[in-house]
């Protein structure tokens, strides 16, 4: 999804604000949510607590994700192994288990809030898409609620900030251009 998003975005004929908007808001969050705020308030999500010693809060979520992936496979369980490896340096590769904010909620709210601006019927999909995530990234165990509420009021604060300094950058360059076309002097007259 993610892929096809900012592909589908850097592609798009019209709009060119909004999509410069989609895209600064993009890597403004992945920036500040995904390095500073992940790495200063490092945590780790549900599936974590017990292996970190935390007690045993979250040990009937993942023993109903275990009995259940007996019956139909949860990929997101053997994705939690392999970060968990990583981390504790069993496993060569991904060590990320920071769970603050939730990228995947921020990305699924920005992908809506671009698709509401372009399709009322695209925004109304894209909503339910980010609901299913903010859902479903508690419910397998990747993050607290508060993970997701963060990264939806993240996506949302930078989404507007993104926005306003869009809009106050083009009405300074309209007044500075207009302004250079009035002055003979600038004009060679």
């Amino acid at each position: 999804m993610l892929i096809t998003a900012v592909f589908t975005v850097c592609i798009a004929r019209k709009d060119t604000k909004l999509r410069h908007q989609f895209l600064m808001s993009f890597m403004t969050v992945w920036t500040l949510g995904g390095f500073f705020l992940a790495m200063g308030l490092s945590s780790a999500g549900p599936c974590f607590y017990e292996r970190l010693g935390f007690g045993n809060d979250f040990h009937a979520l993942m023993q109903a994700l275990a009995t259940a992936d007996r019956i139909y496979p949860i990929w997101a369980l053997n994705t939690q192994d392999m970060l968990w490896g990583g981390y504790t340096g069993a496993t060569t590769g991904s060590v990320g288990i920071s769970a603050f904010p939730s990228l995947h909620v921020a990305m699924a709210v920005l992908f809506a809030l671009y698709a509401t601006r372009r399709s009322r019927l695209a925004g109304v999909v894209m909503w339910l898409f980010a609901g299913v995530i903010m859902v479903g990234s508690v419910v397998l165990g990747w993050h607290y609620a508060v993970d997701g509420y963060a990264g939806a009021s993240l996506m949302v604060a930078i989404w507007k900030a993104c926005g306003y300094l869009l809009t106050r950058f083009e009405s300074d360059s309209a007044a500075a251009e207009s302004s250079t076309m009035q002055s003979p002097a600038l004009c060679g007259m």
